[in-house]
């Protein structure tokens, strides 16, 4: 490997692109943006002086080099040379004419795709024309030149640099024969174990692990002009737009490596977390990588977006299934002679399931995916006639019994488990829908379909909103489940909670579930309303507060309570950490919303607040022209009542307010005033109308 600029190459090289290469396409119309941006990030580089754009790749073909990577940055700077030296007048283009031996047997640069482009080419850098108008007037331009597509696309280069070469002062004929540069490989020559680990391309970076392997599988090639041309258009499969998407150019190295790493596990079924080109060329072959390429195009073929984006993690930045479980099903069976549309769907869905639960190890996977591809047996036959085992079959538990239930009720009991297990709030385990279905112990088809029905009906909402509504959750709370809340801590909000109820209620949870069989949402709505009405706040309806008072669960927002402070009773927790609060204060809240303004019928200027500021909800009734405030908290450890506290804002003045609350009730402990007043919410309120008649306004 040798770092050569272009000068030395055009002066010691005939290069070549061969018929079996791909055609021109970097002046394309559809290329255009990206071309201009290569024209100007050339001049920037070499504003700054010398500029290396990548690689080369050749082999000997007699006289000949045909070059295998790298001839489109090679073609475009020949037709760049070629454009600045007509621009410049004859002397400049004779000189360029001399240098690429236009006049000369062996040519420094041919391109032979077709005799078309080999004869365009040359009759142009004859021309000194640099319009794309006047060469299609020219005589030696054919009818048929307009339709081929490496000519079009010469032309489109031409009219490139025609817009934006004015605007790039350091595009010279010298800066491009002396001041870019390419590492340049010849495959015959290229050994095995040497500087080409360590050589560092022209960002500064380490080569890819594909540009590490390239040159090896070709050197134990004997057609390496067909897989010169393979090699480009592997790479060209992973532009496709649709594909990439806005991802960098950088992220087509990346899927090259990735699809490379996945052919080396499929065929030796160990992993290969990096690609080692000296030990993995032994290894695998081009005809390896062509088999699988050949199959990923076949799969992008059939046109299913799903199938793409399993195609497209390729480039490696995707959050999930980054062993590309899903991808390698998919390519083992598109090897298989006989595979179906059908069949592949069937593998799709059964492993991008195992990869939601996180089921799959990548060892034993690979086992399984080899011994499916030398089976004659269809995916589900072979799934089933292995015995149910991690050691064996991957395909296990929960999974094996959905494929027994999918292989005996056919394609429309697939299509229903499918669409449910893909469904967010399942991440794949609808192993309760399959149990509650059941007649006995046979699954039936129509009671899952029901099932997922009223349960969807139910839990419609987005994750962040804990899956459903607030209401929900009260019709759950007049079941009586036994475990509901769960622990005494959450009643439902992340899908964790919720698979914990119905786990731990699963009767009462199935039974729940059946009272909205073929409702709407407006009769969900009712029959919800109707539990809610039938549930009243007694001893024996422990919940029932929040079953009747919707504002409580403004304040435990993730469904989250707590018990476990024994002299605040039931607390709801905002988030998962904030402060707690007391439910009995909240009641009493939302009670002085409603009558604060009896207070100020007797003494106007009296508000109220809720602070938690001290990791304990206190009610403050204030106002600001007394000498005094309330503070109240529900205490369960003093009989269940309400502490109130006094609180003189006025010390100087003090005495009196103190002998007069001393008569009423208020003792002081700790050097506060406190009294205790019954639960129920109008003796309380009464309690305050009273002392707020009797005390000193002053």
């Amino acid at each position: 490997m040798d770092k050569q600029n272009i000068r030395s190459l055009i002066d010691n090289y005939n290069f070549v692109v061969p018929e079996i290469q791909r055609e021109y396409v970097w002046g394309a119309a559809k290329n255009k943006s990206v071309f201009i941006q290569f024209v100007k990030d050339l001049n920037a580089k070499l504003q700054k002086g010398d500029t290396n754009i990548g690689f080369l790749y050749s082999y000997k073909s007699g006289v000949e080099h045909y070059l295998i990577d790298g001839q489109q940055r090679y073609t475009t700077l020949i037709l760049m040379l070629y454009f600045i030296a007509a621009s410049n007048g004859n002397d400049c283009l004779s000189k360029i004419d001399k240098i690429l031996r236009i006049d000369e047997r062996e040519q420094a640069f041919s391109y032979r795709v077709r005799s078309f482009t080999e004869s365009f080419l040359h009759n142009l850098l004859k021309s000194g024309i640099v319009d794309s108008k006047v060469v299609r007037d020219q005589i030696w331009f054919k009818n048929e030149y307009n339709e081929d597509p490496t000519i079009k696309s010469m032309l489109g280069a031409l009219d490139t640099f025609n817009s934006v070469i004015g605007e790039c002062p350091n595009i010279t004929l010298d800066n491009i024969l002396n001041n870019i540069y390419f590492w340049y490989f010849d495959v015959d020559q290229t050994s095995q174990g040497e500087e080409l680990y360590i050589t560092m391309n022209s960002r500064g970076e380490k080569l890819t692990d594909s540009e590490q392997i390239k040159p090896r599988l070709f050197r134990k090639e004997n057609d390496k002009e067909a897989y010169g041309k393979k090699w480009d258009q592997w790479e060209e499969f992973f532009y496709k737009k649709d594909l990439r998407g806005d991802r960098p150019i950088s992220s087509i190295d990346i899927a090259m490596n990735n699809i490379i790493r996945v052919v080396l596990e499929l065929k030796t079924q160990k992993e290969h977390d990096e690609i080692k080109p000296i030990d993995d060329s032994n290894i695998i072959d081009l005809h390896d990588i062509e088999k699988y390429m050949d199959a990923l195009d076949k799969l992008y073929e059939l046109k299913e977006k799903k199938y793409s984006a399993e195609i497209a993690r390729l480039y490696g930045d995707s959050n999930s299934d980054r062993n590309f479980y899903t991808l390698k099903g998919l390519l083992v069976e598109m090897l298989k002679v006989n595979h179906s549309k059908y069949e592949i769907e069937q593998i799709y869905q059964t492993i991008i399931n195992q990869v939601r639960r996180n089921k799959l190890k990548n060892i034993s996977y690979l086992n399984f995916l080899e011994n499916y591809k030398n089976s004659s047996l269809n995916w589900y036959d072979f799934i089933l006639l292995l015995p149910d085992s991690p050691d064996a079959n991957v395909i296990t538990g929960h999974e094996y019994d959905k494929i027994h239930i999918c292989k005996e009720y056919g394609q429309e009991a697939e299509n229903a488990i499918w669409e449910e297990q893909s469904c967010p709030f399942w991440n794949g385990d609808i192993k309760p829908l399959i149990t509650w279905s059941k007649v006995g112990d046979k699954f039936n088809l129509a009671n899952f379909k029901r099932l997922c029905h009223n349960f969807n009906l139910l839990f419609d909402q987005p994750e962040n909103s804990g899956w459903t509504s607030d209401s929900v959750r009260q019709a759950l709370l007049t079941r009586r489940l036994p475990d509901y809340p769960i622990n005494g801590i959450f009643f439902g909000f992340d899908s964790s909670q919720w698979k914990a109820i119905m786990n731990n209620n699963s009767k009462e949870f199935h039974s729940f579930l059946n009272c909205f069989d073929d409702a709407d949402k407006d009769k969900r709505d009712a029959i919800i309303a109707d539990m809610k009405r039938n549930y009243p706040e007694t001893p024996d309806n422990p919940w029932a507060e929040f079953v009747q008072h919707d504002y409580l669960l403004q304040y435990c927002n993730t469904k989250r309570i707590q018990t476990y402070r024994k002299e605040y009773g039931i607390e709801c927790v905002k988030n998962s950490y904030k402060q707690p609060y007391s439910v009995k204060n909240m009641h009493l809240f939302f009670y002085l919303t409603d009558h604060i303004s009896e207070l100020n019928d007797i003494m106007p200027g009296w508000y109220r607040w809720e602070d938690s500021r001290g990791w304990k909800s206190v009610i403050k009734v204030c106002n600001n022209s007394c000498t005094y405030d309330f503070y109240i908290e529900y205490r369960k450890d003093h009989s269940e009542q309400y502490e109130i506290e006094l609180v003189i804002k006025n010390q100087e003045n003090s005495k009196d307010l103190i002998d007069k609350a001393n008569l009423l009730g208020f003792t002081m402990q700790d050097e506060h005033l406190k009294t205790y007043v019954s639960q129920n919410l109008s003796e309380l309120f009464d309690f305050l109308k009273k002392y707020v008649k009797i005390l000193p306004n002053e």
